[in-house]
């Protein structure tokens, strides 16, 4: 380098270091169109102007409950990534509204779950934009993807909040909101299409969603699962009529961790398929048009929605209101029935969630899930859920259709920290991984268990490694609440008040809070009993303490 270059260097650096971002890649164009000119014509031309068009930073923002919406997220923002964009990644969890201002272009994706309930990592912010307190985002741009299941009645409601509240605040909508259901690709897909679309007209070097290529290899996902083999599986109770099993899968080449689920991609059990074939009396040969496809009628119906109906199936079937599956319900049905309708009228079958319940530190090249059966009669017939049926009917070697869903919000903290898991039944499965991590990395933070079930002789899961993590010192304590072994029901959060002072305590050093398990009593039980002992033993507002421990990321929630 000459003398004259590296004082040339030094000089530019200072000038340099006062731009901001979009200039920096402004001049970035416009040097490279001088080195073309030099080496070309030798004439000086201006950066064009859609250089800095190109440059206007876009906010991928999602808010998540079961990990769909952060799917979703992640995949758009590579994809954005891919055709040119400025892209920042960010979750809503502890997200500051006025950080929105900066972004010029904002992509929202949020879930909807409960009764209309924005996600845990969502509330701050879903209620700031609410407020008197929203920012001026009048120099801004959006779009809102909303996830939502359409059998509740306030479907896609956070997303059509976010998109209202948006537009209040003064932002541009890029696109109209779109509500997207349990079976959210292909709406996604159409929205990431339709938006890339939409930047690059604004932009004109940006690609397309059909000019962008990936070159990266595929994995295993809701669309396109692995087969991971049977190594064993076994119940980890012993009555009859509440049955938990224990699940082992081969998967050397799958990558999770804890706190992670494994979705299972199961099909309908041929007896209920059956069963339905009786009750309408059609014949399980007809051809049906699927997807575009001629399939049989009872090779169709493996793949729908019998157990769990949805309201607009119910309505167009004409089926008896209550619970019930299909077989029982359309027997009501008046009318003559075509196969075709039927197909028409019923739900894909979703995949089915699991918390997993190993850490693949500990067990490598495997992974483990905790499933409890759901088994009723109806009609003198035993009727089964979808995957806990299937389950239980595995044998070792036996395959299964599995993929991972991650869960980033749901994640041990730093190695030196406290954490309190709440878990009763099969909720206890995500805090087995935790503490197999815990235990492989050697982490020194503290561990508290709050387990509960029925009877400590049938449905303590998995008592003997909690006891040896007790005995060893791993475990730091352990609270149990069987709720039927005494007169007077005792359940978790009657333990979360008695243990309430040395809770507290924990939480003052810093301890972790995690709950995991039925959202609609338990959860809703559980974080009022930590309202109350926490307004009695830490003399403060409960809910307020609990809604900044959500923004600190320390109370975290895996509720279904």
């Amino acid at each position: 380098m000459s003398h004259v270059l590296t004082q040339l260097t030094q000089a530019v650096r200072e000038q340099l270091s006062q731009l901001s971002s979009d200039d920096l890649r402004w001049m970035s164009g416009y040097l490279a169109g001088l080195a073309d000119a030099k080496a070309g014509t030798g004439s000086v031309v201006a950066a064009p102007a859609a250089t800095a068009a190109a440059s206007r930073p876009l906010l991928v923002l999602y808010g998540s409950q079961t990990g769909n919406a952060e799917g979703v997220a992640k995949t758009f923002a590579d994809a954005a990534k891919a055709a040119g964009l400025d892209v920042t990644l960010a979750s809503m969890a502890g997200f500051k509204a006025k950080k929105l201002s900066d972004a010029q272009d904002i992509a929202l994706v949020v879930s909807t779950h409960g009764d209309g309930e924005a996600p845990d990592d969502a509330i701050a912010l879903h209620e700031l934009l609410g407020s008197k307190r929203a920012p001026d985002l009048s120099q801004t741009r959006f779009s809102v993807l909303a996830l939502g299941d359409s059998s509740y009645p306030l479907f896609c409601q956070t997303g059509k909040d976010f998109d209202e509240r948006l537009a209040a605040a003064g932002s541009e909508r890029l696109l109209a909101i779109k509500e997207a259901d349990v079976e959210f690709q292909a709406t996604a897909q159409a929205w990431q299409d339709e938006l890339l679309a939409a930047l690059a007209d604004a932009a004109p070097q940006v690609q397309s969603a059909a000019e962008v290529s990936s070159s990266a290899a595929p994995q295993p996902t809701r669309a396109n699962p692995m087969s991971a083999e049977v190594l064993a599986v076994h119940p980890l109770t012993i009555d009859a009529g509440h049955e938990v099993y224990h699940l082992e899968l081969d998967v050397p080449s799958l990558s999770y961790q804890p706190g992670d689920a494994l979705g299972i991609v199961a099909q309908q059990s041929d007896a209920l398929v059956q069963a339905v074939l009786d009750a309408t009396r059609l014949n399980a040969d007809e051809p049906v048009t699927l997807d575009g496809k001629k399939v049989r009628l009872f090779d169709a119906l493996k793949g729908k929605e019998l157990t769990t109906l949805h309201p607009k199936t119910v309505a167009e079937l004409q089926l008896s209101e209550g619970e019930g599956q299909l077989p029982e319900r359309i027997r009501t049905r008046s009318e003559s029935l075509t196969a075709q309708q039927l197909i028409d009228a019923l739900k894909p079958l979703a995949p089915r969630l699991y918390s997993i319940a190993s850490s693949p530190k500990e067990a490598e090249g495997e992974v483990h899930l905790t499933i409890a059966l759901v088994a009723f009669e109806a009609e003198d017939q035993a009727r089964f859920g979808v995957a806990s049926g299937l389950v239980s009917r595995l044998e070792a070697g036996d395959e299964l259709k599995v993929y991972v869903q991650p869960n980033n919000r749901f994640r041990l903290p730093d190695a030196d920290k406290p954490v309190i898991m709440i878990g009763p039944g099969t909720g206890v499965a995500p805090f087995r991984a935790f503490m197999q991590e815990r235990e492989a990395t050697q982490a020194p933070g503290r561990n508290w268990l709050f387990f509960g079930s029925r009877h400590l002789r049938n449905d303590f899961l998995y008592q003997t490694e909690w006891q040896r993590w007790l005995s060893e010192g791993q475990l730091s304590k352990l609270s149990l609440a069987f709720s039927r072994d005494q007169q007077d029901k005792i359940y978790v959060q009657h333990r979360l008040k008695e243990e309430g002072a040395e809770v507290w305590q924990w939480l003052n050093d810093g301890a972790y809070l995690y709950v995991c398990g039925d959202g609609e009593r338990m959860a809703k039980d559980v974080h009022q009993a930590l309202a109350d002992l926490i307004a009695s033993h830490g003399n403060t507002d409960g809910e307020t303490y609990l809604n900044e421990l959500r923004a600190q990321g320390r109370y975290l929630r895996d509720v279904y």
